[in-house]
């Protein structure tokens, strides 16, 4: 026979629904399984016998958060060596705790942008095994020999032995459908790296003396066996010439995206194009200097970045450069992936309005993800990922810190309300 529904509603004071429109008061949503069914004042919307109300109305609702970039390690933040080094399966059991704390925060969907367990964590997460936000996962980098994430102070065949590097058109290629073979549902590659002298040679000391990962023929090569696979390419892009090549070369979403020209500028504008914000992770790396005993260099190093990243961001907003959030944030103890919120408060701080920023953390992450038709928004339809809080986002984006009430997929994940028939 088939299965009876479930009916739930949630009441709630105000309703920030995510896609922009203004706040509704008083209002009520009506829940079947695990999608929103009827959204309404509260006095109108007609409940089926036996419907569960959950009593918000002394606080927000809004859809759930989506960091659109951060990343499973599975290893101490400040031991970011292990991951070469750690065995998967700690690496997987400490991400599952982490991929708790994110759902417990409010963070109901996620990007890893890199890391080879992110699939099978997504896996275990999706048929209900540990909780954890729905996660769509880039496993392990995408980088040329000497490229993105090629760190030289680690032995070459180690790095080998992960299957992070791709070179020539046909190699591109090739790692495409291994990663699609062994379940990634983004892929995730390096365009821009530092000279072979810098410290780091991710980041560079430099954010406007990038290098090329890559050649043109090798970034379409990926991104059209990428999409001929209905997934989506996500870049490392700082610097100029890495954000030209992801614009020229078809990728989807320009992570980091800053020490750009203002010909670069019109062409985010010309393609609509879609930069992940990511300034969480040089905020913490600020907050870790001290207590962590960061080297001089490393200071200047993200203190630089940090100062080109914001000015981007400001000159991108003043044009209308969309922007999802994301933070790549890779875990405890300086980078903790729970506190995703912050980023929503950075963004405002640096120009956003707080309903902009709402709608780019939620509407425009899910976008990011390529999971826009299902949730992002609190609209009939979608699925019920909803979040809440006991003041107003709108009037104060730091209560998006402070968060009361989780329901990811119709379920109620966190409770600081009552419950009743």
């Amino acid at each position: 026979m088939p299965k009876e529904s479930t009916f739930k509603r949630v009441l709630a004071k105000t309703l920030v629904d995510g896609t922009g429109s203004p706040p509704q008061d008083d209002v009520a949503i009506l829940i079947e399984d695990n999608i929103i069914r009827e959204i309404g004042h509260r006095d109108e919307v007609v409940i089926p016998p036996g419907t569960m109300t959950t009593d918000l109305t002394g606080s927000t609702i809004m859809p759930g958060i989506i960091d659109a970039h951060m990343h499973f390690f599975g290893v101490p933040s400040d031991k970011l060596h292990l991951y070469y080094s750690e065995d998967d399966v700690n690496r997987a059991l400490r991400s599952a705790g982490e991929a708790r704390k994110m759902l417990e925060a409010g963070i109901t969907a996620a990007r890893c942008c890199g890391s080879s367990i992110s699939p099978a964590l997504r896996r275990a997460i999706d048929d209900g095994h540990i909780p954890g936000p729905r996660i769509v996962a880039a496993g392990e980098f995408i980088c040329s020999t000497s490229g993105t994430w090629d760190h030289f102070s680690v032995p070459y065949d180690i790095v080998k032995a992960n299957d992070m590097y791709a070179d020539g058109v046909e190699g591109v290629r090739d790692i495409v459908r291994r990663r699609v073979r062994s379940g990634s549902s983004v892929i995730k590659v390096g365009l821009s790296k530092a000279p072979a002298h810098h410290r780091n040679h991710s980041w560079g000391e430099d954010p406007f003396n990038q290098l090329a990962s890559y050649s043109m023929a090798e970034v379409k090569a990926l991104t059209e066996e990428t999409h001929r696979n209905n997934l989506k390419v996500s870049a490392h892009c700082i610097g100029d010439k890495a954000v030209r090549a992801a614009l020229e070369g078809g990728v989807d979403t320009i992570e980091h995206g800053y020490g750009i020209t203002e010909s670069t500028r019109k062409m985010l504008i010309d393609q609509n194009a879609l930069i992940v914000s990511t300034i969480s992770q040089l905020y913490f790396h600020e907050q870790a200097a001290g207590p962590y005993h960061y080297h001089d260099w490393e200071t200047k190093l993200y203190d630089d970045h940090l100062d080109a990243m914001r000015s981007d961001f400001e000159k991108n907003l003043k044009v209308g450069v969309r922007y999802a959030l994301g933070t790549d944030l890779v875990g405890y103890p300086t980078h903790p992936q729970d506190m995703a919120a912050k980023e929503f408060e950075l963004a405002v701080n640096w120009g956003m309005t707080t309903s902009e920023a709402i709608v780019a953390g939620t509407k425009t992450s899910a976008e990011a993800l390529g999971l826009e038709g299902i949730i992002g928004t609190i609209e009939v339809g979608k699925l019920a990922d909803i979040v809440g809080v006991s003041g107003n986002p709108i009037n104060d984006i730091t209560e998006l810190q402070r968060v009361q009430f989780v329901m990811q997929d119709g379920d109620q994940i966190l409770q600081h309300t009552k419950e009743y028939n």
